[in-house]
């Protein structure tokens, strides 16, 4: 067969698997209602909208975000394919990546087929505008340029099907843009809740992406995964002004959940089924396990880790309850095990203790069972291997902590809370034009009870200081370790890093756990490093993570399509 027909049944192929996704539309009973006589009303626009919420991801591995396994706060059971630099090159298609967004595109192809007034169904017009946000965005973040399209591709069309990829930039600045329109559109959370897409959410989601591209131009210029000419500044203004109308804008609903009580406020936080009632919480997924949306969150913190670890690296990032950095290496000298737990849990920012289960924590207040140590020395499953056990997002007074596992847990995932406003604006300012947002940053200290935002001299970090492969000031440090601490476990790291071009966090180093004390497991033995730490890759990975810099910031192209259309280039590296 030839490279053209070939190219041709590729074409139909194509076209065929998008058409498909009209297939939403109800059927008659003898006849499809066809996609030109289906958008006349509101109700039309609504239905069709509403099946894209399903597209937010769950809680991931088990009770995490999915990412975090990919960055330098969490392990699993084997080291991290994309962290070690040993990803195979993707083969195969990429089509059904593009489904969503062929399939919202013919909703906006057809707004002008729509009856009703456009008052009738701004909350949907604005829920699609985000969701073909939220798509491209993530197209962007995995492979970079990549083809953008406003409207559905007709059959046939081969100039469309077999364009080259947009420029990061451009395509960015087409999802901003979508941002935008969504704003106009969607109602406000003191009217939609904070289970359906509103404006503050719009807002935020626009804070994050800006600072996103913003950072990825800045720290990626002169690399093949910059975009040239881009200008870094001109996203950092965009989200300083997306997170401003939040801050300033009277008419919205956000805050900071605080109860006064400083040691439990910030964990309580994540653990709740039921999250409507608190203005921090944006937009977040609603769970119901008697409708078959229930999830094993609870489980997997309480019962069975499934071999999810937090590292060092993350642990000896959170400063003492002084505001000042904690000498951790000085203290595992001494102190091991358990009793290091415990000591860490009394001396340092109460965030910690929300985050990594301590010795004489409830585990599940209705059986009154009590976390006496780690789950080290247990199978795959029920393994937590560092010592640092996963304790945010859990709660021990819900049914789900002792309902076991099936589907029990109804606790809510949140997706945008205010307080990552509040630190995207923090970075994007000073990224700008060197102002600190103090007040800002401070208002997330209070709910802890830790001291005001203060600059510290990167010296005084002592063994605790992450080297980003580059000269950083003061001020961007204490942003940056601020962000890592608040945002601990709740997906955002691996873009962290991505964006920062920061792979020396990890690269040539392997992660770590606490220092072992062999009396509180006699029949136990993992391998430690010099420091007495425990070493869970040692001899996995004897030269530490693997991470190729020049290849590893983006994935490859399916190898299929680079194939199929001669006008695609692959990636860095691939």
């Amino acid at each position: 067969m030839t490279m053209k027909n070939l190219k041709y049944l590729y074409l139909l192929f194509l076209t065929t698997l998008f058409i498909s996704c009209e297939d939403f539309i109800d059927i008659q009973p003898q006849d499809r209602i066809g996609v030109d006589n289906y958008f006349r009303t509101a109700t039309d626009i609504e239905k069709y909208v509403i099946k894209y919420y399903s597209s937010f991801p769950g809680h991931g591995i088990g009770s995490l975000p999915a990412s975090e396994g990919a960055s330098d706060n969490l392990i699993l059971a084997t080291p991290n394919l994309v962290l070690n630099g040993s990803r195979s090159p993707n083969t195969g298609s990429w089509t059904s990546q593009w489904s969503n967004i062929r399939s919202i595109n013919i909703l906006f192809d057809k707004l002008e087929s729509v009856e009703d007034d456009v008052s009738l169904y701004s909350q949907f017009l604005g829920e699609a505008y985000f969701f073909r946000a939220w798509f491209y965005f993530n197209m962007v973040s995995t492979y970079g340029d990549v083809p953008y399209y406003a409207s559905a591709i007709a059959l046939g069309d081969e100039d469309q099907l077999l364009k080259p990829r947009d420029p990061r930039t451009y395509v960015v600045d087409q999802v901003l843009g979508d941002l935008d329109n969504a704003i106009k559109h969607l109602g406000l959370r003191s009217s939609n809740g904070n289970s359906r897409l509103n404006k503050e959410t719009a807002l935020a989601f626009k804070s994050r992406i800006a600072l996103f591209e913003g950072s990825w131009q800045k720290y990626h210029a002169g690399s093949d995964f910059g975009t040239s000419g881009a200008d870094p500044n001109k996203y950092f203004q965009i989200a300083v002004e997306a997170s401003e109308e939040l801050i300033n804008g009277t008419a919205y609903t956000k805050g900071i959940y605080s109860t006064g009580n400083p040691e439990k406020d910030y964990y309580d936080l994540f653990g709740k089924d039921n999250m409507s009632s608190i203005d921090e919480v944006l937009f977040y997924r609603i769970a119901n396990k008697d409708e078959g949306l229930g999830h094993n969150l609870q489980f997997s913190l309480i019962e069975r880790p499934d071999s999810k670890a937090i590292t060092w690296s993350l642990v000896s990032s959170f400063l003492g309850q002084d505001g000042n950095p904690y000498d951790y290496l000085a203290l595992a000298a001494n102190i091991k095990g358990n009793s290091f737990l415990s000591k860490i849990a009394e001396d340092v920012d109460p965030r910690l203790k929300s985050t990594i289960w301590i010795p004489g924590d409830v585990l599940i207040s209705s059986t009154d069972q009590i976390f006496d140590k780690p789950f080290l020395d247990l199978g795959a499953e029920g393994r937590s291997q560092t010592g640092f056990q996963v304790k945010k997002f859990s709660n021990p007074d819900s049914e789900g902590a002792s309902a076991g596992y099936g589907q029990n847990s109804e606790t809510g995932r949140i997706y945008f809370r205010y307080a990552e406003v509040l630190l995207n604006y923090a970075e994007a300012l000073y990224e700008l034009n060197g102002s600190l947002a103090v007040p800002e940053l401070n208002s997330i200290r209070e709910r802890v009870g830790m001291p005001d935002f203060t600059v510290i001299p990167q010296s005084n970090y002592g063994s605790s200081l992450v080297d980003y492969g580059y000269t950083i000031s003061d001020e961007l440090y204490a942003i940056r370790n601020e962000r890592r601490v608040e945002l601990a476990l709740e997906g955002f790291r691996e873009d962290d890093y991505r964006r920062w071009a920061a792979h020396k966090l990890f690269q040539g180093k392997r992660p770590k756990g606490y220092p072992f004390e062999p009396s509180d497991f006699p029949n136990f033995s993992p391998d430690l490093d010099e420091n007495g730490l425990i070493d869970f890759f040692q001899s996995e990975m004897t030269d530490g993570y693997g991470f190729k810099e020049d290849r590893d910031y983006l994935t490859s192209i399916p190898q299929d399509e680079i194939t199929l259309n001669e006008n695609l280039e692959q990636n860095p590296g691939w």
